[in-house]
């Protein structure tokens, strides 16, 4: 018995591994997103297995029965739609309930978008990964709030539904900075676009995204200005200013409530 994490192509089917093909051709199941979008790629590949479909939604129920398979002696391998599984993909729970199960786990690699885009932006001195952000502003907050001043630059993903928003609420929260969107990897309509956060996407947005934003400055060019000003300079930028209070506090090494009673002064 024994679990397969399996990396499939994230566009060009042209890219799937040769180790990839004989892990699916082998196995007893294969656990995926999306029944449909495994299916074109098995098709491709000539190659007929039973789906398992295992989902966000569902993924506690469908790591209890996967686990049943492999504690019965079956061989699973898991794929998301694209990708690497787990990251920013079901799977986590899975594996981790393997390990506890002390059942054997491969790792069989292949492309994942947000390391094929910071190759073609040009990124070398390595990158924070967000995944894709929570619905909520509370939940985005939390998410961000311990990468706000980091030196490196921030990725993301994003669907071709909510890049505007995501674009807009990193503006509001960062302030302006340089951005790439990378698009449509190893598709046909494979495309990076160099623009800021103010400007947001200047295209009709078409296909999944990667956004790469540029890291934080090492110091502040406002440290010299009075609190007041270093605080209007932020907002000016368009930064909220619960964001903008609590970088201006950070950056002087003062209490966020110092900083917030500048905005109440009459």
């Amino acid at each position: 018995m024994a679990l397969y994490i399996v990396g499939t192509p994230i566009g060009n089917l042209k890219d799937v591994t040769e180790r990839a093909r004989e892990t699916l051709e082998k196995a007893d199941f294969i656990a995926c997103e999306d029944t449909r979008r495994t299916a074109i790629l098995l098709n491709a590949l000539g190659i007929k297995r039973p789906l398992i479909s295992y989902y966000k939604q569902k993924e506690r129920e469908g790591t209890e029965h996967i686990l049943s398979l492999l504690k019965e002696g079956k061989e699973i391998a898991l794929v998301s739609d694209a990708g690497m599984p787990v990251i920013s993909d079901p799977g986590a729970i899975l594996v981790r309930a393997a390990r506890d199960a002390e059942i054997r786990i491969e790792t069989v690699p292949g492309p994942t978008a947000v390391t094929t885009a910071a190759a073609f932006a040009g990124l070398d001195d390595g990158f924070v990964f967000l995944g894709f952000l929570p619905e909520k502003t509370s939940d985005k907050d939390k998410r961000l709030a311990p990468f706000l001043h980091s030196p490196l630059p921030l990725a993301l993903y994003a669907g071709p539904h909510d890049v505007k928003s995501v674009l807009s609420y990193l503006y509001k929260t960062l302030g302006d900075r340089k951005v790439y969107l990378v698009r449509e990897l190893t598709k046909l309509h494979e495309t990076l676009t160099e623009t800021t956060l103010a400007k947001g996407c200047p295209d009709e947005p078409r296909g999944e995204y990667v956004i790469l934003v540029e890291g934080k400055a090492e110091s502040s060019p406002y440290l010299e200005l009075s609190p007041e000003e270093h605080l209007r300079r932020y907002l000016d930028e368009g930064m909220e200013k619960k964001a903008a209070i609590k970088r201006v506090a950070a950056e002087r090494g003062v209490p966020k409530d110092e900083i917030y009673q500048l905005t109440v002064k009459k």
